[in-house]
């Protein structure tokens, strides 16, 4: 297993997705009740899985989504993971390293990424298969 790994191992549930703007604003990207997952597994793999749970007004039936997949490196020392996208549904992503910060607090994720001068933060619970 790659060294500080067996810290995300697993399935974590969304549980929100927050870009906050230069002058402090916050946006919801996948709305306030979002849904999805992502899952690191022990040999070094992630999927990320994130739609809009809550529809915007104006587009009820438009439901956003994103989903990547690829092999992890791990910098514990930095407290970054870097997902090295094989795969996405955003055709930009494919072929990129998209590094996150990390922070984990109990059974919460929090994976961080400075993006176009916007602060992004996804946070995730530990998932719970039954529950």
């Amino acid at each position: 297993m790659l060294d500080g790994l067996e810290e995300l191992v697993g399935a974590w549930e969304l549980r929100s997705c927050t870009s906050t703007l230069p002058d402090g604003s916050k946006q919801y990207m996948y709305g306030h009740k979002p849904t999805g997952v992502i899952m690191y597994t022990p040999d070094g793999w992630m999927s990320c899985h994130m739609a809009g749970g809550d529809p915007a007004p104006d587009h009820p039936d438009i439901v956003e989504y994103s989903g990547y997949h690829g092999p992890v490196v791990m910098r514990p020392q930095d407290r970054v993971v870097e997902h090295h996208v094989r795969g996405s549904s955003n055709g930009w992503m494919t072929g990129t390293v998209q590094e996150r910060a990390y922070h984990i607090d109990g059974d919460t994720l929090t994976l961080s990424a400075e993006m176009n001068g916007n602060q992004i933060e996804v946070v995730w619970s530990k998932d719970r298969a039954g529950s």
